[in-house]
């Protein structure tokens, strides 16, 4: 008898579903009981459900197709690909010149509508936090670029002496400008107070991989130190439909303490969430 359920079960497989049974929805059909091999039937007097040492297996019809899709759309962890796309401006606020002659300073003067901030996400992750995904946790890899040019193209930057100073060129150029590129971390939280619309806030480890300051044409660059090598700041960003404005400031001093003016850098404009 036992083997003859087991067959029975083998056989009806391909076409049923298995699923598990809690002990209360199920109900024993007459005498068939052998030891470890019971059949039940279950509470809706649908479906039986063949008990094999402990192990329910559910014969009756399979779920929809659709069914199973709508619960893997509820997952909660999903992976990013080139998301967070930020386009903007760079300033740079509380600069002192503090420990500089007074015939230099002014020197990180910059000209905001070419000081150009480029940043993105090539790979991160989004957890939802309640089943409607209002409220998000994501992070990642992040890769930003920061120009910050300079007003007076008469000048470039180098180091002497240990701080970053204005060296003059032979002859003014077309543009004169400090580069910064970094990678970071970014931890962001948001909230869908409506449908499309998002409001999130941000906070952000960034590690400078190159910083060059670039004067042309013809283009001559050089490599500056005395960057900060490690940089945090916080930020935020309404969209709507993955469109929006962002704002980021820079609460590191953007050059290490003595190296350069004392400042802080901030960068604000558009942003788009795929």
């Amino acid at each position: 008898m036992n083997r003859l359920l087991i067959l029975l079960g083998v056989f009806m497989l391909p076409g049923l579903c298995a699923s598990a049974q809690p002990a209360d929805s199920l109900r024993r059909i007459g005498d068939v009981d052998t030891g470890p091999v019971t059949m039940l039937r279950a509470a809706d007097g649908n479906d039986m459900v063949l008990e094999v040492a402990g192990f329910g297996i559910t014969l009756g019809q399979a779920p929809h197709r659709g069914s199973s899709q709508k619960s893997r759309s509820h997952s909660r962890v999903k992976g990013l690909l080139f998301d967070g796309i930020e386009m903007g401006f760079n300033l740079l606020t509380g600069v002192d010149y503090a420990g500089y002659p007074a015939e230099t300073a002014d020197f990180l003067d910059l000209r905001a509508g070419n000081s150009f901030h480029f940043g993105i996400t090539p790979v991160g992750l989004s957890v939802a936090l309640d089943r409607k995904r209002r409220f998000e946790f994501s992070t990642g890899l992040r890769y930003t670029v920061d120009n910050y040019r300079l007003s007076d193209n008469s000048i470039t930057l180098g180091r002497e002496g240990g701080m970053i100073v204005p060296l003059p060129l032979d002859e003014k150029a077309d543009k004169s400008k400090l580069r910064i590129t970094s990678l970071g971390i970014p931890l962001q939280f948001s909230f869908d107070p409506v449908r499309h619309l998002r409001v999130a806030v941000v906070g952000y480890c960034d590690f400078t991989l190159g910083s060059n300051a670039i004067y042309k044409k013809p283009k001559e660059k050089s490599s500056l130190s005395g960057v900060n090598p490690f940089r945090f700041g916080f930020g935020g960003s309404l969209s709507y439909r993955g469109f929006g404005l962002y704002v980021r400031y820079g609460v590191t001093p953007l050059f290490k303490s003595g190296a350069g003016p004392a400042c802080h850098p901030v960068s604000f404009g558009v942003c788009v969430f795929m």
